[in-house]
């Protein structure tokens, strides 16, 4: 997994604080785009006839049609990761092709659509063969998806089920299936608890979110006993064992004061309505409390405070207290942190005070081992990829090679799905499974139409083009 590929130098002073990245999904995706540019327009559409003046034009068609409607198709199949279901809030999300993902098949409707109009406007003037054009990119689809889902790889999305060791038929390479937990999409299904039977919440529980436990805090409220001393930064009750936090020498009682090369600021919550939150946060401010925004609630406005050390909170709680229109909670910057994990950063450091001691704790939690689904594809495709090539020559009829294209990715992804984390519509299936199942039944009945309606082949090597003419001398 690797989110961010690297940073672009001499950029960090324009885009705090490491500068602009460059994604590993989205370096995979304009590589999909070049790789098969490259190929179609040298190689595969002027042999049917495209001029080439209009190969990039289709290229980039298909290129843009099927990632939105990838897109649409994910955000419509898990509708819950999207909230705000505002025409700006899903716009924004929409564009956010990183956070959670895309569908393949979504692209397939997609880039349909939009061939469909191409065609209409462009090339029907060119008498171009529909049959001939699917026979030209089916090779190509393959590729694009072997190289996507390294994209996914690296993004840590589109990730397999659980391998434990008890079910692992042929033992997995750890490090193929292990993200850093982190940055990682699985991680909101690995650490949650369970809470319904649905499958996509049986999972969660699996493991913490950095390798160790913490104390209890103690509660703040206006019915609460101020206990002294009182430090809500997060102590280490108990470590995970085998997991990177044990073997970096993380121990109980450690109590965490900076991460990341920050302090481990107490962060101290005040709710309640606008004009009383207000007031409460004048007064913690002039106690040595630093804002750090406030948001709205159904109950009225929720502010954070930042305090570096446990006296000045002490004194600003103690204070806060008599106010009885706003409620207090408390947590810390490690807390903040965790929750919202900058993307594409793996490693967690810790300062940790054990005594009158102080140590730094360095490592990166990894989630438990998953199926490598991606790769599992990335390897099917370029099989099939080179299935395709290799039949190309013996085709009976024009438009052989997507059908098969359909019926061979149809039942890989069947399969692949099985050993995903997704969740099933009815007969246990999955929505990609239903529409594999689909694609199948489509691929046959193609196959069928185009035995009925296209010319059948001689015998023989076949040219993905039309031959050439001949010349009478």
């Amino acid at each position: 997994m690797q989110q961010v590929l690297f940073h672009l130098p001499f950029t960090a002073s324009f885009f705090p604080p490491d500068g602009v990245p460059l994604y590993g999904f989205g370096a995979m995706l304009f590589l999909v785009f070049v790789v098969t540019v490259m190929i179609v327009g040298v190689v595969r559409l002027p042999a049917i006839g495209i001029p080439k003046e209009k190969v990039l034009d289709l290229a980039v068609v298909l290129f843009l049609t099927g990632i939105a409607g990838a897109r649409v198709v994910y955000m419509w199949q898990y509708a819950d990761q999207f909230p705000d279901k505002s025409l700006y809030g899903l716009g924004k999300a929409f564009i956010q092709i990183w956070n959670g993902g895309i569908v393949f098949y979504g692209s397939v409707i997609g880039g349909l659509l939009g061939y469909i109009v191409f065609y209409r406007l462009v090339l029907r003037k060119f008498q171009i063969s529909t049959a001939r054009l699917a026979d030209a990119i089916a090779p190509l689809l393959a590729i694009g998806l072997a190289i996507g889902r390294i994209g996914c790889y690296l993004n840590g999305c589109c990730w397999g089920q659980v391998a434990c060791t008890e079910c692992q038929t042929v033992p997995l390479p750890p490090s193929l299936g292990e993200f850093p937990l982190l940055p990682a999409h699985a991680r909101d299904q690995l650490v949650r608890p369970a809470y319904s039977t649905d499958r996509l919440q049986q999972i969660r529980g699996l493991q913490t979110s950095t390798g160790f436990t913490l104390k209890p805090r103690v509660l703040v409220g206006r019915d609460t006993i101020l206990e002294q001393p009182m430090d809500p930064r997060s102590a280490v009750q108990s470590i995970e064992p085998g997991s990177a936090a044990a073997a970096a020498g993380l121990q109980p009682n450690d109590v965490i004061i900076g991460v990341n090369g920050e302090p481990n600021r107490i962060v101290l919550e005040i709710s309640g309505p606008g004009d009383a939150v207000a007031a409460a946060l004048v007064q913690a401010k002039e106690l040595g409390g630093n804002a750090i925004g406030d948001s709205e609630n159904p109950f009225g406005v929720t502010t954070r405070v930042t305090f570096d050390e446990p006296a000045p909170y002490r004194t600003a709680v103690a204070a806060l207290r008599a106010n009885d229109k706003v409620v207090l909670s408390v947590h810390d910057w490690l807390w903040e942190l965790a929750r919202d994990w900058p993307r594409g950063r793996k490693g967690l450091s810790l300062q940790v005070q054990r005594g009158t001691e102080t140590a730094t704790v360095e490592f990166t939690p990894k989630t438990v081992t998953f199926y490598p689904t991606q790769l599992y594809e990335t390897i099917s495709m370029v099989l099939i990829a080179i299935l395709l090539i290799c039949f190309q020559p013996f085709r009976r009829h024009h438009g052989q090679m997507m059908v098969l294209l359909m019926l061979t990715y149809g039942v890989h992804r069947f399969l692949n799905e099985a050993i995903r984390i997704e969740p099933t519509y009815s007969y246990g299936l999955t929505l990609s499974q239903w529409i594999s199942v689909a694609i199948v039944a489509a691929g046959i009945l193609l196959e069928l139409f185009l035995r009925a309606t296209q010319t059948k082949l001689p015998p023989g090597l076949q040219p993905l083009g039309p031959p050439a003419p001949v010349v009478v001398a």
